[in-house]
Protein backbone atom coordinates (compact mmCIF):
# COMPACT_ATOMS: atom_id res chain seq x y z
CA UNK A 1 0.00 0.00 0.00
CA UNK A 2 1.39 3.42 -1.05
CA UNK A 3 1.28 6.18 1.49
CA UNK A 4 0.33 9.80 0.93
CA UNK A 5 3.90 10.94 0.69
CA UNK A 6 4.74 8.33 -1.94
CA UNK A 7 1.73 9.37 -4.05
CA UNK A 8 2.81 13.00 -4.07
CA UNK A 9 6.34 12.03 -5.11
CA UNK A 10 4.98 9.92 -7.99
CA UNK A 11 2.79 12.74 -9.30
CA UNK A 12 5.69 15.23 -9.27
CA UNK A 13 7.84 12.79 -11.22
CA UNK A 14 5.15 12.42 -13.90
CA UNK A 15 4.74 16.19 -14.28
CA UNK A 16 8.47 16.70 -14.69
CA UNK A 17 8.65 14.08 -17.44
CA UNK A 18 5.77 15.74 -19.28
CA UNK A 19 7.44 19.17 -19.12
CA UNK A 20 10.63 17.82 -20.62
CA UNK A 21 8.66 16.24 -23.41
CA UNK A 22 6.95 19.56 -24.29
CA UNK A 23 10.24 21.45 -24.48
CA UNK A 24 12.22 18.96 -26.44
CA UNK A 25 9.56 17.77 -28.90
CA UNK A 26 8.94 20.15 -31.96
CA UNK A 27 5.34 21.01 -32.87
CA UNK A 28 3.68 19.95 -36.12
CA UNK A 29 3.73 23.46 -37.55
CA UNK A 30 7.43 23.87 -36.76
CA UNK A 31 8.20 20.61 -38.47
CA UNK A 32 6.27 21.74 -41.57
CA UNK A 33 8.05 25.22 -41.72
CA UNK A 34 11.46 23.59 -41.40
CA UNK A 35 10.77 21.42 -44.40
CA UNK A 36 9.35 24.22 -46.72
CA UNK A 37 10.95 27.80 -47.21
CA UNK A 38 8.86 30.91 -48.28
CA UNK A 39 9.04 31.27 -52.13
CA UNK A 40 10.00 34.61 -53.86
CA UNK A 41 7.02 36.71 -54.96
CA UNK A 42 5.78 36.21 -58.50
CA UNK A 43 5.79 39.28 -60.78
CA UNK A 44 5.05 40.05 -64.42
CA UNK A 45 7.66 41.97 -66.40
CA UNK A 46 7.64 43.67 -69.80
CA UNK A 47 10.37 44.91 -72.06
CA UNK A 48 10.58 48.70 -72.49
CA UNK A 49 9.88 49.61 -76.12
CA UNK A 50 11.17 52.73 -77.89
CA UNK A 51 8.46 54.53 -79.88
CA UNK A 52 7.87 57.81 -81.69
CA UNK A 53 6.12 60.01 -79.16
CA UNK A 54 3.90 62.83 -80.37
CA UNK A 55 2.61 65.39 -77.87
CA UNK A 56 0.73 68.03 -79.90
CA UNK A 57 -0.52 71.25 -78.36
CA UNK A 58 -4.18 71.83 -79.24
CA UNK A 59 -6.00 75.14 -79.49
CA UNK A 60 -9.48 76.29 -80.40
CA UNK A 61 -8.97 78.53 -83.42
CA UNK A 62 -11.07 80.70 -85.69
CA UNK A 63 -10.80 80.92 -89.47
CA UNK A 64 -10.22 84.39 -90.94
CA UNK A 65 -9.87 85.73 -94.44
CA UNK A 66 -6.45 87.19 -95.20
CA UNK A 67 -8.05 89.85 -97.41
CA UNK A 68 -11.64 91.11 -97.29
CA UNK A 69 -13.15 94.07 -99.16
CA UNK A 70 -16.56 95.75 -99.03
CA UNK A 71 -17.52 96.89 -102.53
CA UNK A 72 -18.89 100.44 -102.49
CA UNK A 73 -20.08 102.93 -105.10
CA UNK A 74 -17.86 106.01 -105.48
CA UNK A 75 -20.32 107.96 -107.63
CA UNK A 76 -24.09 108.37 -107.50
CA UNK A 77 -26.25 106.73 -110.15
CA UNK A 78 -28.67 103.95 -110.97
CA UNK A 79 -27.35 100.39 -111.19
CA UNK A 80 -27.46 99.23 -114.76
CA UNK A 81 -25.97 95.73 -114.38
CA UNK A 82 -24.58 93.24 -111.87
CA UNK A 83 -22.03 91.03 -113.61
CA UNK A 84 -21.78 88.17 -111.10
CA UNK A 85 -23.79 85.53 -109.29
CA UNK A 86 -23.92 85.26 -105.51
CA UNK A 87 -21.03 83.20 -104.13
CA UNK A 88 -19.07 83.30 -107.38
CA UNK A 89 -15.28 83.19 -107.44
CA UNK A 90 -13.92 86.40 -108.94
CA UNK A 91 -10.47 87.59 -109.96
CA UNK A 92 -8.83 90.97 -109.65
CA UNK A 93 -10.17 93.30 -112.37
CA UNK A 94 -13.40 91.41 -113.06
CA UNK A 95 -16.41 93.69 -113.59
CA UNK A 96 -18.93 93.44 -110.76
CA UNK A 97 -21.39 96.33 -111.19
CA UNK A 98 -22.13 99.00 -113.79
CA UNK A 99 -23.73 102.36 -112.96
CA UNK A 100 -25.53 104.29 -115.68
CA UNK A 101 -22.81 106.55 -117.17
CA UNK A 102 -24.94 108.99 -119.21
CA UNK A 103 -24.78 111.90 -116.79
CA UNK A 104 -21.08 111.46 -116.16
CA UNK A 105 -20.34 111.14 -119.87
CA UNK A 106 -22.05 114.50 -120.33
CA UNK A 107 -19.89 115.94 -117.57
CA UNK A 108 -16.78 114.66 -119.35
CA UNK A 109 -17.89 116.27 -122.61
CA UNK A 110 -18.52 119.58 -120.85
CA UNK A 111 -15.12 119.41 -119.15
CA UNK A 112 -13.41 118.78 -122.48
CA UNK A 113 -15.11 121.82 -123.92
CA UNK A 114 -13.91 123.91 -121.00
CA UNK A 115 -10.40 122.67 -121.61
CA UNK A 116 -10.56 123.68 -125.25
CA UNK A 117 -11.90 127.13 -124.35
CA UNK A 118 -9.30 127.69 -121.69
CA UNK A 119 -6.54 126.56 -123.99
CA UNK A 120 -7.70 128.97 -126.71
CA UNK A 121 -7.75 131.84 -124.23
CA UNK A 122 -4.28 130.92 -123.03
CA UNK A 123 -2.89 130.91 -126.58
CA UNK A 124 -4.47 134.29 -127.33
CA UNK A 125 -3.01 135.76 -124.17
CA UNK A 126 0.36 134.27 -125.06
CA UNK A 127 0.34 135.97 -128.48
CA UNK A 128 -0.70 139.30 -126.97
CA UNK A 129 2.10 139.05 -124.45
CA UNK A 130 4.62 138.36 -127.19
CA UNK A 131 3.54 141.44 -129.19
CA UNK A 132 3.64 143.72 -126.18
CA UNK A 133 7.12 142.55 -125.33
CA UNK A 134 8.27 143.44 -128.84
CA UNK A 135 6.58 146.85 -128.67
CA UNK A 136 8.00 147.54 -125.23
CA UNK A 137 11.46 146.75 -126.53
CA UNK A 138 10.96 149.46 -129.19
CA UNK A 139 9.53 151.88 -126.60
CA UNK A 140 6.16 151.85 -128.34
CA UNK A 141 4.08 150.76 -125.34
CA UNK A 142 4.48 151.53 -121.68
CA UNK A 143 5.60 149.18 -118.93
CA UNK A 144 2.05 149.12 -117.58
CA UNK A 145 0.67 147.71 -120.83
CA UNK A 146 3.29 144.95 -120.79
CA UNK A 147 2.44 144.08 -117.16
CA UNK A 148 -1.25 143.83 -118.02
CA UNK A 149 -0.50 141.48 -120.89
CA UNK A 150 1.65 139.33 -118.62
CA UNK A 151 -1.11 139.13 -116.00
CA UNK A 152 -3.71 138.20 -118.62
CA UNK A 153 -1.49 135.40 -119.83
CA UNK A 154 -0.90 134.07 -116.32
CA UNK A 155 -4.64 134.01 -115.63
CA UNK A 156 -5.35 132.22 -118.90
CA UNK A 157 -2.65 129.62 -118.19
CA UNK A 158 -4.09 129.00 -114.72
CA UNK A 159 -7.60 128.67 -116.15
CA UNK A 160 -6.28 126.09 -118.60
CA UNK A 161 -4.84 124.05 -115.73
CA UNK A 162 -8.12 124.25 -113.83
CA UNK A 163 -10.04 123.07 -116.86
CA UNK A 164 -7.61 120.17 -117.39
CA UNK A 165 -8.00 119.15 -113.75
CA UNK A 166 -11.79 119.27 -114.04
CA UNK A 167 -11.57 117.05 -117.10
CA UNK A 168 -9.44 114.53 -115.19
CA UNK A 169 -11.97 114.49 -112.37
CA UNK A 170 -14.87 114.00 -114.77
CA UNK A 171 -13.07 111.14 -116.53
CA UNK A 172 -12.20 109.56 -113.19
CA UNK A 173 -15.83 109.72 -112.04
CA UNK A 174 -16.90 108.18 -115.32
CA UNK A 175 -14.48 105.29 -114.76
CA UNK A 176 -16.14 104.68 -111.39
CA UNK A 177 -19.36 103.70 -113.13
CA UNK A 178 -17.65 100.38 -113.85
CA UNK A 179 -16.95 98.73 -110.49
CA UNK A 180 -14.30 95.99 -110.62
CA UNK A 181 -12.97 93.46 -108.11
CA UNK A 182 -9.94 94.83 -106.22
CA UNK A 183 -8.91 91.34 -105.01
CA UNK A 184 -9.45 87.74 -105.98
CA UNK A 185 -11.77 85.66 -103.84
CA UNK A 186 -15.36 84.67 -103.32
CA UNK A 187 -18.04 87.35 -103.55
CA UNK A 188 -21.15 87.28 -101.42
CA UNK A 189 -24.68 88.23 -102.37
CA UNK A 190 -25.47 91.57 -103.99
CA UNK A 191 -27.08 93.96 -101.52
CA UNK A 192 -28.72 96.01 -104.34
CA UNK A 193 -30.40 94.85 -107.50
CA UNK A 194 -30.43 96.49 -110.92
CA UNK A 195 -32.41 99.75 -111.01
CA UNK A 196 -31.59 100.94 -107.51
CA UNK A 197 -30.00 104.31 -106.93
CA UNK A 198 -26.63 103.85 -105.25
CA UNK A 199 -23.88 106.16 -104.15
CA UNK A 200 -21.11 106.68 -101.58
CA UNK A 201 -23.68 106.69 -98.76
CA UNK A 202 -25.38 103.45 -99.82
CA UNK A 203 -23.07 101.19 -97.86
CA UNK A 204 -21.63 97.93 -99.10
CA UNK A 205 -22.89 96.64 -102.45
CA UNK A 206 -21.24 93.24 -101.90
CA UNK A 207 -18.30 91.74 -100.03
CA UNK A 208 -15.32 89.81 -101.36
CA UNK A 209 -13.21 87.55 -99.13
CA UNK A 210 -10.07 85.74 -100.17
CA UNK A 211 -10.29 82.01 -99.44
CA UNK A 212 -7.04 80.55 -100.74
CA UNK A 213 -4.84 80.73 -98.78
CA UNK A 214 -6.73 81.39 -95.56
CA UNK A 215 -5.70 82.40 -92.05
CA UNK A 216 -6.39 80.63 -88.74
CA UNK A 217 -6.11 82.74 -85.58
CA UNK A 218 -5.64 81.21 -82.15
CA UNK A 219 -4.62 82.18 -78.62
CA UNK A 220 -1.23 80.68 -77.78
CA UNK A 221 -0.68 80.02 -74.10
CA UNK A 222 1.89 82.14 -72.31
CA UNK A 223 3.81 79.04 -71.22
CA UNK A 224 4.22 77.79 -74.78
CA UNK A 225 5.32 81.25 -75.89
CA UNK A 226 7.92 81.43 -73.12
CA UNK A 227 9.26 78.02 -74.10
CA UNK A 228 9.61 79.16 -77.70
CA UNK A 229 11.35 82.37 -76.65
CA UNK A 230 13.74 80.41 -74.43
CA UNK A 231 14.67 78.22 -77.39
CA UNK A 232 15.45 81.36 -79.36
CA UNK A 233 17.50 82.83 -76.49
CA UNK A 234 19.53 79.63 -76.12
CA UNK A 235 20.78 79.88 -79.67
CA UNK A 236 18.16 77.63 -81.24
CA UNK A 237 16.04 79.98 -83.33
CA UNK A 238 12.37 79.16 -83.53
CA UNK A 239 11.84 77.89 -87.05
CA UNK A 240 8.15 78.03 -88.05
CA UNK A 241 8.85 75.35 -90.62
CA UNK A 242 9.94 72.95 -87.87
CA UNK A 243 6.36 72.59 -86.68
CA UNK A 244 3.57 70.52 -88.12
CA UNK A 245 0.20 72.27 -88.05
CA UNK A 246 -3.02 70.36 -88.61
CA UNK A 247 -6.72 71.09 -88.24
CA UNK A 248 -9.71 69.11 -87.03
CA UNK A 249 -13.00 70.33 -88.47
CA UNK A 250 -16.34 70.69 -86.73
CA UNK A 251 -17.56 67.33 -88.06
CA UNK A 252 -14.60 65.52 -86.47
CA UNK A 253 -12.64 64.97 -89.69
CA UNK A 254 -9.02 65.96 -90.26
CA UNK A 255 -8.28 68.75 -92.73
CA UNK A 256 -6.04 67.43 -95.50
CA UNK A 257 -3.75 70.46 -95.86
CA UNK A 258 -0.82 71.36 -93.61
CA UNK A 259 -0.27 74.94 -92.45
CA UNK A 260 2.54 77.16 -91.25
CA UNK A 261 2.89 79.77 -88.51
CA UNK A 262 2.67 83.25 -89.99
CA UNK A 263 2.77 85.65 -87.06
CA UNK A 264 2.96 85.76 -83.25
CA UNK A 265 1.87 88.91 -81.44
CA UNK A 266 4.53 90.66 -79.34
CA UNK A 267 2.29 91.32 -76.32
CA UNK A 268 0.53 88.98 -73.89
CA UNK A 269 -3.07 89.74 -73.03
CA UNK A 270 -2.98 90.33 -69.24
CA UNK A 271 -6.63 89.27 -68.84
CA UNK A 272 -6.30 85.87 -70.52
CA UNK A 273 -2.55 85.18 -70.22
CA UNK A 274 -2.41 84.30 -73.93
CA UNK A 275 -0.87 85.81 -77.03
CA UNK A 276 -2.55 86.00 -80.42
CA UNK A 277 -0.93 83.95 -83.15
CA UNK A 278 -1.87 83.31 -86.76
CA UNK A 279 -1.28 80.41 -89.10
CA UNK A 280 -1.86 80.14 -92.84
CA UNK A 281 -3.37 77.12 -94.58
CA UNK A 282 -3.92 76.35 -98.27
CA UNK A 283 -7.63 76.22 -99.06
CA UNK A 284 -7.97 75.21 -102.72
CA UNK A 285 -11.38 73.60 -102.30
CA UNK A 286 -12.77 76.35 -100.02
CA UNK A 287 -13.47 73.89 -97.22
CA UNK A 288 -12.47 76.53 -94.67
CA UNK A 289 -14.81 79.50 -94.43
CA UNK A 290 -14.12 82.72 -92.50
CA UNK A 291 -15.81 82.74 -89.11
CA UNK A 292 -15.87 78.98 -88.49
CA UNK A 293 -14.16 77.37 -85.49
CA UNK A 294 -11.60 74.55 -85.79
CA UNK A 295 -9.19 72.70 -83.53
CA UNK A 296 -5.55 73.49 -84.31
CA UNK A 297 -2.80 71.00 -83.38
CA UNK A 298 0.87 72.00 -83.30
CA UNK A 299 3.66 69.46 -83.01
CA UNK A 300 7.25 69.08 -84.11
CA UNK A 301 7.81 67.69 -87.59
CA UNK A 302 10.64 65.50 -86.33
CA UNK A 303 8.81 63.38 -83.79
CA UNK A 304 11.26 62.17 -81.11
CA UNK A 305 11.70 58.50 -80.18
CA UNK A 306 11.45 57.77 -76.46
CA UNK A 307 11.17 54.72 -74.22
CA UNK A 308 7.56 53.98 -73.24
CA UNK A 309 6.62 52.15 -70.05
CA UNK A 310 3.18 50.81 -69.10
CA UNK A 311 1.24 52.99 -66.73
CA UNK A 312 0.96 50.10 -64.24
CA UNK A 313 4.76 49.98 -63.91
CA UNK A 314 5.11 53.54 -62.61
CA UNK A 315 5.05 54.34 -58.89
CA UNK A 316 5.46 57.72 -57.23
CA UNK A 317 6.69 58.99 -53.89
CA UNK A 318 7.86 62.33 -52.56
CA UNK A 319 10.99 62.24 -54.68
CA UNK A 320 9.14 61.58 -57.91
CA UNK A 321 8.29 58.66 -60.14
CA UNK A 322 10.16 55.37 -60.37
CA UNK A 323 9.93 51.84 -61.73
CA UNK A 324 11.34 48.47 -60.69
CA UNK A 325 13.82 46.93 -63.11
CA UNK A 326 14.54 43.22 -63.32
CA UNK A 327 18.26 42.60 -62.98
CA UNK A 328 20.63 39.65 -62.72
CA UNK A 329 19.66 36.65 -60.62
CA UNK A 330 16.02 37.81 -60.80
CA UNK A 331 16.56 40.68 -58.38
CA UNK A 332 14.74 43.99 -58.72
CA UNK A 333 16.02 47.54 -58.26
CA UNK A 334 14.43 50.96 -58.28
CA UNK A 335 15.06 53.33 -61.17
CA UNK A 336 14.05 57.00 -60.98
CA UNK A 337 12.45 58.34 -64.17
CA UNK A 338 11.05 61.55 -65.62
CA UNK A 339 7.93 61.11 -67.71
CA UNK A 340 6.60 63.14 -70.61
CA UNK A 341 3.51 62.64 -72.73
CA UNK A 342 0.89 59.98 -72.24
CA UNK A 343 1.11 57.33 -74.95
CA UNK A 344 -1.91 55.04 -75.16
CA UNK A 345 -1.80 53.12 -71.85
CA UNK A 346 1.74 54.15 -70.95
CA UNK A 347 4.13 57.01 -70.27
CA UNK A 348 6.93 58.33 -72.45
CA UNK A 349 10.16 58.46 -70.41
CA UNK A 350 12.39 61.47 -70.99
CA UNK A 351 15.18 60.47 -68.58
CA UNK A 352 16.03 57.31 -66.67
CA UNK A 353 15.53 54.61 -69.31
CA UNK A 354 17.08 53.87 -72.68
CA UNK A 355 14.80 51.12 -73.94
CA UNK A 356 15.21 47.38 -73.79
CA UNK A 357 15.06 47.16 -69.99
CA UNK A 358 12.56 44.86 -68.28
CA UNK A 359 10.22 46.58 -65.85
CA UNK A 360 7.80 45.02 -63.38
CA UNK A 361 4.17 45.68 -64.34
CA UNK A 362 2.31 43.38 -61.94
CA UNK A 363 3.03 42.52 -58.32
CA UNK A 364 4.90 45.78 -57.92
CA UNK A 365 3.26 46.86 -54.64
CA UNK A 366 5.01 44.24 -52.49
CA UNK A 367 8.52 44.77 -53.88
CA UNK A 368 11.56 46.29 -52.21
CA UNK A 369 15.06 47.18 -53.36
CA UNK A 370 17.20 44.09 -54.03
CA UNK A 371 14.36 41.60 -53.56
CA UNK A 372 14.49 38.30 -55.46
CA UNK A 373 11.37 37.59 -57.53
CA UNK A 374 9.89 34.96 -59.81
CA UNK A 375 9.40 36.82 -63.13
CA UNK A 376 7.14 35.91 -66.00
CA UNK A 377 6.89 37.68 -69.35
CA UNK A 378 3.82 39.87 -69.97
CA UNK A 379 2.37 41.26 -73.17
CA UNK A 380 4.37 44.08 -74.79
CA UNK A 381 2.95 47.58 -74.52
CA UNK A 382 0.36 48.10 -77.21
CA UNK A 383 -0.16 51.53 -78.65
CA UNK A 384 1.71 54.31 -80.30
CA UNK A 385 1.74 58.01 -80.62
Amino acid sequence: MIGPVSCIRLMLACLAGTAVLCVTSPSFSQQQGAGQATPPPAVVVEKVEVQQVSNPARFTARVEAIDAVDIRARVTGFLRAAEFTDGQAVKTGDTLFEIEPDQLEASVASARAQVARAEATRKSAERTLARNRDLFARNTVSRAVLDDAQAAFDVAAADALVAASALNTAELNLSYTRITAPISGSIGRAMFTVGNLVGPDSGSLARIVSLDPIRVAFAMTEGLLVTARQEEASGGPLDPGAFKLSLRLANGTEYDEAGRIEFVENEVDPQTGTVTARAVFPNPHHVLIPGQFVTLSIEEKEIPKLPVVPQTAVLQDREGRFVYLLGQNNTVSQRRIDTGARVSNGWAVTTGLNGGEQVVVQGIQRLAEGMTVQPSEGQPLDGGP
